[in-house]
């Protein structure tokens, strides 16, 4: 009884062996069929298996749906170009290619978010940057930062009317009762004499090392 029961036991195992190739065989001949009927065992038989392994990576930016439609075009087009070997079982092909999906759009997210972080405080820096060179520049007597706040449209000494224009030198030497010349020299004295400050301000000096 035991050696029939044993003898049982072993040819239903080759049925259910022999059953799974013939499913594997059944959706790859469909497959090269075009036949849409196929996709419903297919369907049925692996998407709660892909889902699942999705969820594993807890991310909410990867759609179970999503990632099992495009794992399963690119199955299907690989099996149709003869890259499906038969090595291992058509949900194993399946899900090797949908967790690889997962891992790619992982990295690309990741990517992503580090180049957003990497230009946040670059911008950061570069406000602070800007904040340093505004406080050592009113730090210069007032002639000096009336000029340059004209020239470079910076608030303080503008007309609120033209705050977003930057004026020429014929413009500040009629503001400031000069001649364009004298305007252009002062203008230039006063830069060199940011300069000097910039160079001796601790907070300034990686920016122009």
């Amino acid at each position: 009884m035991i050696e029939s029961s044993s003898f049982r036991l072993s040819l239903s195992l080759k049925k259910n062996k022999s059953s799974l190739k013939d499913n594997d065989k059944n959706i790859i001949n469909g497959i090269h069929n075009n036949s849409n009927q196929i996709m419903i065992p297919v369907y049925q038989q692996n998407f709660v298996k892909i889902k699942k392994m999705v969820r594993l990576f807890r991310n909410t930016t990867l759609d179970p749906e999503d990632i099992f439609q495009e794992g399963l075009t690119r199955t299907i087009m690989n099996i149709r170009a003869g890259k499906f070997k038969e090595n291992s079982s058509f949900a194993t092909y399946l899900y090797g290619i949908c967790r690889n999906i997962c891992l790619k759009q992982l990295s690309k997210i990741q990517t992503t978010e580090l180049k957003q972080n990497q230009d946040f405080v670059e911008e950061d820096n570069h406000f602070n940057l800007l904040d340093n060179l505004l406080k050592v520049k009113e730090q210069m007597d007032d002639r000096c930062k009336t000029i340059i706040d004209l020239r470079f449209s910076l608030k303080g000494n503008i007309d609120k009317g033209d705050s977003n224009k930057c004026y020429s030198f014929d413009e500040i030497s009629d503001k400031l009762h000069l001649s364009a010349a004298n305007a252009r020299q002062r203008f230039k004295r006063c830069i060199d004499k940011l300069r000097e400050r910039i160079s001796s301000t601790p907070e300034l000096k990686e920016y122009f090392a």
